[in-house]
């Protein structure tokens, strides 16, 4: 019997880990020289030591900082591993210690696939049966889009434009007569150089002061001589 020994992370740092132990002697830790790297803060540059003895390894823990604990008891001197025991390094890494015993002499069972000349063929007289070809892979029929319900169209009111009827055109003005015009400036003569100051004579009762001969002559004694 040969006996294969390997730990396991169970969690933290590199879950699912495996590190074979194939040496007498191995030392496990931070630091890249190590045997076993597990490159976490909480374990020591030189954590461990595994030492074969006899049939199982011996670990021993080398005054790491966080310490290692065997079933949550720590562990203070060396102590003979058991298979399945669990290995908790400071408080996240958790390691599981595996044996797996082999025989070298045991006989490998093989299994293997059938293969198609093996199988023994259809008997003298019997035709092979015919085997139905595939059926042609049908093209997935594609219905058409639904047509869109075209909205009716209402209809549009006809813009009319108003119609604007122009202006009759403006009969021209008449034009003022000649005789028109002198008969106006006539009137305007009549009352600059009579009407106007007839008035300011009556309103300033000058008549006998400028016509006393003829106020006499139609009223007697009018202007006193």
């Amino acid at each position: 019997m040969t006996n294969l020994y390997k730990l396991v992370i169970q969690s933290g740092t590199g879950t699912g880990t495996e590190f074979p132990l194939e040496k007498n002697e191995l030392f496990l830790g931070r630091d890249l020289t190590s045997d076993l790297v597990i490159n976490d803060p909480e374990v020591s540059r030189r954590h461990l030591r595994f030492v074969l003895d006899g049939a199982a390894y011996r670990i021993e823990d080398l005054g790491s900082t966080n310490g290692t604990f065997i079933h949550g008891q720590r562990l203070t001197a060396p102590a003979l591993l058991k298979p399945g025991e669990i290995i908790t390094l400071g408080e996240k890494i958790v390691l599981r210690y595996e044996v797996i015993s082999t025989d070298p002499n045991a006989t490998v069972v093989v299994q293997r696939g059938v293969s198609s000349s093996t199988q023994p063929g259809p008997g003298p007289g019997v035709p092979p049966a015919s085997v139905p070809p595939p059926a042609a892979a049908q093209a997935p029929v594609i219905a058409p889009p639904p047509a869109r319900a075209t909205p009716p169209i209402s209809a549009v009111p006809v813009y009319q434009q108003p119609n604007i009827q122009a202006p009759p055109p403006g009969a021209a003005p008449k034009k003022k007569s000649p005789a028109l015009v002198i008969i106006l400036i006539l009137v305007g003569i009549l009352v600059l150089f009579c009407v106007l100051p007839w008035i300011i004579i009556d309103a300033t009762n000058s008549y006998c002061s400028l016509f006393p001969g003829i106020m006499n002559m139609f009223i007697t004694n009018a202007c006193p001589v």
